[in-house]
């Protein structure tokens, strides 16, 4: 019991501590500024311009309201994360045994892309702790247990269209557990399936007359899904997958899943979660939005019950532990990419905003206060913003005035980073029109080199050896010739 309320405290901890020291990344800013913008509104606004359905908004903006701080929004989703963590993993301690608990531990609980994205405020951070909480399939037949399953799939509806991924498989788990006659089980299922459908009949008019209109960003080609699914499922995305511990993870995944076939193949592919989880995959695959790999942090919670609950034979379990250490490394690896924000699948992510923060900090005093920041990085012009400097970007909420673009400034300090999804042409135009500056001197300095940049320039050439490179101008003049960073001169 010790042991357990241990580990326990352990995934709260983790989790906890990601979430509320993140630095954000990409689309969640957009929730954060319409959340402070809208409020209640968000709901409205989602459901006519969006492509997800509005419950992880709504659920956000109640959160934002009552907690007031971002910070302990994300740590509240966080620690709903760790709680459903954890009830699966005792779940399964208590029906497969303790060995079969441990495994989940380290592969479910420790799984770097569950700490990655469901410590955040997306769709997937509150429709991934449901789902596993419904993975876990009542011991009593009867009305409940059918309710949970048609309950916690109007939840997922609700959160995320993932769920029409999801639905079928979840069904074939209770379908399969179920101790009920063939009979009952179509009865419970009719039931239960027309009330979903009558609660959910609003939400999917929705998708099909609004949200599905905007489906083009959210698939991808066959070749971009099949390597989403690789860095996904077969490494970890708390790892660069060309890494030596991205391949070492890979190879790890690759010899668990032969070895479970090999041991006991008839009895390990009709494991319930095995079914879900090939089911799962495919789909996904099918569909097109595997190509985002974070989407497939639907996938990790299935993927690690399968290995956690496959029989394994006396002579194959050696080579069973082997594979699992080095997996588990993998995960350990991932994780504490993830804590120290460096070398994982997420480049915003690796930004080490602290060192960046600490040096600008020591500029704005030997500017006397009079620094002007020119980013075109969301994550960076958002928390730069908070500090309370003056920033022109694209992104930026408050906007310089003519006035301020006029006049001469002491410093002006220009973060580039990579383009991401800035397009080639306005990435240049943006930083060649720099140029246009007037200054006495200039100094570079870069943060953050990447590891594995020689790697990441051949597949992107537009991908630079540093996070950050920061370009000092002093006494400058010109910057209300800037108009691609203005927008208020446009």
């Amino acid at each position: 019991m010790k042991k357990k309320i241990l580990l326990s405290l352990f995934l709260c901890l983790l989790y906890g501590y990601v979430g509320y020291f993140s630095f954000g990344f990409d689309d969640e800013f957009a929730n954060m500024r319409w959340i402070e913008k809208l409020g209640i509104g968000i709901v409205h606004f989602t459901q006519s311009f969006d492509v997800h359905p509005p419950g992880s908004y709504f659920i956000d903006w109640m959160l934002f309201a009552f907690l007031g701080k971002w910070e302990l929004v994300r740590l509240f989703i966080s620690l709903i994360t760790a709680s459903s963590l954890i009830y699966a993993i005792l779940s399964i301690n208590k029906r497969y045994g303790e060995t079969a608990g441990l495994i989940s531990f380290f592969l479910l609980g420790l799984n770097p892309a569950i700490l990655f994205w469901c410590t955040s405020l997306r769709w997937y951070a509150f429709f991934v702790p449901v789902l596993i909480w419904l993975s876990i399939v009542p011991r009593k037949n009867g009305w409940l247990y059918w309710a949970k399953c048609f309950g916690g799939l109007i939840i997922l509806g609700y959160l995320g269209y993932a769920v029409f991924i999801v639905a079928i498989p979840t069904l074939l788990i209770y379908w399969s557990e179920s101790e009920e006659k063939f009979r009952d089980k179509i009865k419970n299922i009719f039931r239960f399936g027309f009330l979903f459908l009558v609660l959910y009949s609003y939400q999917l008019f929705v998708f099909f007359s609004v949200h599905l209109k905007f489906k083009d960003g959210q698939v991808s080609s066959l070749l971009n899904n099949l390597v989403g699914f690789f860095t996904a499922q077969i490494s970890n995305q708390g790892l660069f997958p060309l890494s030596f511990p991205g391949i070492l993870a890979s190879v790890a995944t690759i010899g668990i899943v032969l070895i479970i076939l090999y041991s006991d193949i008839n009895r390990n592919v009709r494991n319930n979660y095995f079914i879900s989880y090939s089911l799962t995959s495919i789909f996904t695959i099918i569909t097109g939005i595997a190509g985002k790999f974070r989407n497939l942090v639907i996938l990790s919670p299935w993927q690690a019950l399968w290995i956690s609950t496959a029989k394994i034979q006396v002579p194959q379990k050696k080579f069973f532990l082997i594979f699992l250490f080095f997996l588990v490394l993998g995960n350990l690896w991932g994780d504490y990419n993830i804590i120290s924000h460096q070398n994982t699948t997420k480049s915003d992510w690796n930004i080490p905003l602290k060192e960046i923060m600490n040096d600008l900090n020591k500029d704005r005093l030997k500017c006397k206060n009079d620094i002007i920041i020119l980013c075109s990085n969301e994550m960076l012009t958002w928390n730069l913003e908070r500090s309370g400097y003056h920033v022109m970007s694209i992104y930026a909420q408050h906007q310089l005035n003519r006035q301020e673009l006029l006049k001469k400034h002491n410093c002006v300090v220009i973060l580039k980073t990579w383009a991401g999804k800035i397009s080639s042409d306005d990435y240049k135009k943006l930083y060649s029109e720099t140029e246009l500056l007037g200054f006495s001197k200039k100094i570079k300095v870069n943060f953050g080199r990447d590891n594995y940049f020689k790697i990441k320039h051949k597949l992107d050439s537009r991908y630079p050896e540093f996070m950050v490179e920061a370009t000092k101008y002093y006494e400058v003049r010109n910057l209300n010739k800037l108009t691609e960073w203005s927008p208020i001169n446009n």
